[in-house]
């Protein structure tokens, strides 16, 4: 395996409407915070922490950078610029703040997959998962400026101009059998399931 630096950019930034506003990261599953169970899972992989928020809620989070969106509400294809703008690491993991159960055997197999990828993402029923990924930083800064240059905010305007490797459910599940990775929380209902499942 070849040595890399890596960051990781946890994204805090959405609203949770749908759970009344609150701050998704903040949650509680199986009685620990979403954010505290996704560093317990990055913090072996990942030189540095990053978090790209708009405001100050996760500050007294230790050992974490919080960076603001460039441009907020803007989507996530803004979001990931400002996040692997402002990271060091060769390779960034970028994950969803409301991911409850990341699996940090998956992610260390994903960044190996990197080693001859600028981008390694999941793809399940068709549907990629760009903030469950890993990003080359600067293959992918360099390509997702120009599409912003552009005018195109879709998440996949990119992927054409980098070297693209989606992990199927197949793969993942050999590490992660149920694929509770990729489960978000965003309703009132996931997070009873989350808590169901996290006891």
């Amino acid at each position: 395996m070849q040595s890399r630096s890596v960051s990781a950019v946890i994204f805090a930034g959405g609203q949770g409407t749908r759970l009344g506003g609150v701050k998704k990261a903040m949650l509680e599953v199986g009685s620990q915070p979403i954010i505290a169970r996704i560093l317990d899972a990055v913090r072996p992989l990942a030189s540095e922490v990053i978090v790209v928020d708009n405001d100050d809620t996760l500050r007294a989070l230790p050992g974490i950078r919080i960076v603001p969106d460039s441009e907020t509400q803007a989507g996530v294809l803004v979001a990931l610029h400002s996040g692997l703008s402002a990271a060091s690491g060769e390779l960034c993991i970028a994950l969803a703040c409301d991911m409850p159960f990341v699996n940090g055997e998956l992610l260390a197999w994903m960044i190996e997959q990197a080693d001859a990828h600028d981008v390694v993402i999941p793809t399940t029923e068709g549907q990629l998962d760009p903030l469950h990924a890993i990003y080359r930083r600067q293959p992918c800064l360099d390509a997702i400026g120009s599409a912003l240059a552009r005018g195109e905010k879709r998440m996949i305007s990119y992927l054409s101009d980098v070297r693209v490797r989606e992990v199927g459910e197949a793969e993942m599940r050999i590490m992660d059998p149920e694929l509770r990775s990729l489960f978000n929380v965003n309703t009132p209902e996931d997070l009873a399931l989350a808590n169901r499942l996290a006891g």
